[in-house]
């Protein structure tokens, strides 16, 4: 049990310490995003394993253990990197790209092309524009296949 709160603990502030070195330039936007990314998976995973009686929510867990994480609790909340924006404004552009991207991934696919250098890149901005789109819910069966993909 307490390792399951050292883990949250240690992604909370690794994730606070990743927010200040990108507000600082140290981490470039793409490193920036895929740990963040990373980090935020963790996250979740993590807060299942000490949610229970005493926890129930991050609040509650930095309260107890009297955890100082702006930055680090801004971005839970956002649920997304800094660099992947939420275009609530152009949701017709958001599907048309996803249509587009899910067309190229399966024609690729048809055409055989099964190289993970070839098909990673479309695949991981289909997820980048899944997550821009705001009106889907975060358990959405689609983005979860996308991100097991």
């Amino acid at each position: 049990r307490y390792d399951n709160m050292a883990e949250l603990f240690a992604v909370v502030k690794t994730l606070q310490a990743l927010e200040k070195a990108y507000i600082k330039d140290c981490e470039s936007p793409n490193e920036y995003t895929a740990a963040c990314s990373r980090l935020l998976v963790q996250f979740k995973a993590a807060l299942k394993q000490v949610q229970g009686s005493e926890i129930s929510s991050i609040d509650d867990f930095c309260r107890k253990f009297r955890l100082d994480c702006p930055l680090a609790m801004e971005r839970i909340r956002e649920d997304r990197p800094i660099t992947i924006k939420d275009d609530k404004g152009n949701l017709n552009r958001c599907i048309a790209d996803i249509v587009s991207l899910f067309i190229t991934v399966m024609d690729k696919l048809r055409l055989e092309i099964r190289a993970m250098d070839e098909i990673q890149p479309d695949l991981r901005e289909l997820m980048e524009t899944m997550n821009r789109m705001s009106p889907l819910p975060p358990d959405f069966e689609g983005r979860q296949k996308v991100n097991q993909w």
